[in-house]
C-alpha cells in the first residue's frame, strides 16, 4: 500500500505490486504508454495505486517518473529487473527519470 503522508524529509514510495503492473503496462501496452506520458498519476492508479488520480496528485508530485518521451517497449522490457530494482531503491527518488528515452542510466541497461 502507498503511504500518502511521508515524513516531510522522505519520499512517497511505490509499492512492488504497482511497480510490477507499471512495467508490464509500460512494456505492452501502448494506450497506457501514452496515458504514462500525459498523466502519470493516472497512469499509476490504473495500474493499481490504492490511491485514486486526484488522491495521488495531492499525495506526491512523483516527478521522478515525469518523461519527454518515454523508453520504447523493448528497452523497458529487456531492463525490466533493473529499472524494478531502480524503482523500489532510495536511487529512484535521487536519480529519478529512469523511463526517459536514451536517458536511463547506463547501469539500468548493461547487458
Amino acid at each position: 500500500m502507498m503511504r500518502t503522508h511521508a515524513p516531510e524529509n522522505e519520499k512517497t514510495r511505490l509499492p512492488a505490486d504497482v511497480i510490477d503492473r507499471l512495467l508490464d503496462l509500460l512494456s505492452t501496452d501502448d494506450h497506457f504508454r501514452e496515458l504514462f506520458t500525459r498523466d502519470r498519476h493516472a497512469a499509476l492508479a490504473l495500474a493499481g495505486c490504492d490511491l485514486t488520480a486526484e488522491q495521488l496528485r495531492a499525495a506526491a508530485p512523483l516527478r521522478c517518473l515525469t518523461v519527454r518521451e518515454l523508453a520504447g517497449k523493448e528497452t523497458i522490457a529487456r531492463a525490466r529487473e533493473e529499472l524494478r530494482a531502480h524503482l523500489l531503491s532510495d536511487a529512484a527518488y535521487s536519480n529519478p527519470h529512469a523511463l526517459e528515452a536514451g536517458a536511463a542510466p547506463t547501469a539500468l541497461l548493461r547487458d
